[in-house]
């Protein structure tokens, strides 16, 4: 039921909260369940774990390229607005100035 502005705010925590909980409690589950030997599985896992650390830190590298490319056209874009306050703050004065 609807009673304003705020809706239900708490259930989406405890919900997501109960997801992560559901999430690792499945995983450990399967873990002991799983056909291969504990040492298969570690391998396995170790495998998994640095293909997912590859692909991260790839992903990381785009966006901190990303990052950069924004961050040198922001500057860009600053520095232009700078001189054209500048340009406008020197033909100001320069306008008070001739008209005395």
């Amino acid at each position: 039921m609807y009673y304003g502005q705020r809706r239900n705010t708490g259930n989406a925590a405890g919900f997501a909260l109960g997801m992560m909980v559901g999430a690792l409690l499945g995983a450990g589950a399967a873990l002991l369940m799983a056909p291969a030997s504990g040492d298969d599985t570690r391998r396995l896992l170790r495998k998994k774990a640095r293909r997912l650390s590859e692909r991260g830190n790839v992903a990381l590298g785009h966006a901190a390229d990303d990052a950069e490319r924004a961050a040198r056209d922001f500057a860009r874009r600053g520095r232009k607005y700078a001189m054209r306050a500048r340009d406008r703050a020197i033909d100001a004065a320069e306008g008070i100035l001739s008209d005395r």
